[in-house]
């Protein structure tokens, strides 16, 4: 009995290893007061004044909850995440692949072939991530600016195909272009990815 009860401990907790490299997330459209309060008032102070189609989101993943903000401005698709406490988490700018400077973007394409048979991006972000060096103010402000200055990153969703398989992935780069992270996105949750 001991052993099985070992057996099972030490597969569940493989699971839970595993859960690091996949996205698994369920999101849920939530009325706007049961947005977290603080993470309104930021919205409120920050946001330019002509956004349109303001959504209000909570998503559970397999590690934590977190809320999200979807809207409009000037014909982009803007998504902006908080944590459970309502604190800043990013902000995604979809874009398209014109946007990203020749140069990244080649680098980019460099590793996806180096590391698939073949690829075909669905989706592409620019990703403002809220750090300690940078207050949330600011780093909404910069994501809403035409400047496209300051620290980002490339969140791109691509369907690849390896020898063996066809499946969907999130892989983030760079403002260079340098790989940085990938996810293998459990095909549930692909749709509201993809907005």
């Amino acid at each position: 009995m001991k052993y099985i009860f070992f057996l099972l401990l030490l597969c569940s907790s493989l699971f839970c290893i595993s859960q690091n490299s996949y996205k698994h997330e369920k999101e849920e459209r939530i009325e706007k007061q049961l947005f977290p309060q603080n993470a309104l008032e930021l919205l409120d102070k920050t946001l330019p004044k002509k956004i349109k189609k303001v959504k209000y989101y909570k998503e559970q993943d397999s590690a934590k909850i977190s809320y999200e903000s979807k809207l409009k401005y000037n014909s982009k698709k803007y998504s902006i995440e908080f944590s459970e406490e309502g604190l800043l988490e990013d902000v995604e700018i979809t874009i398209k692949q014109k946007e990203i400077p020749s140069k990244t973007f080649e680098k980019i394409k460099k590793y996806l072939y180096g590391k698939y048979t073949s690829f075909r991006i669905k989706k592409i972000q620019r990703q403002y991530r809220n750090t300690t060096n940078t207050d949330a103010e600011t780093i909404v402000k910069e994501a809403f600016s035409e400047t496209k200055t300051g620290t980002h990153f490339y969140e791109i969703i691509a369907e690849v195909k390896t020898e063996k398989e066809r499946y969907f992935i999130e892989i983030t780069f760079t403002k260079d272009g340098d790989f940085e992270l990938s996810r293998t996105i459990i095909q549930g949750s692909y749709d509201h990815i993809l907005y």
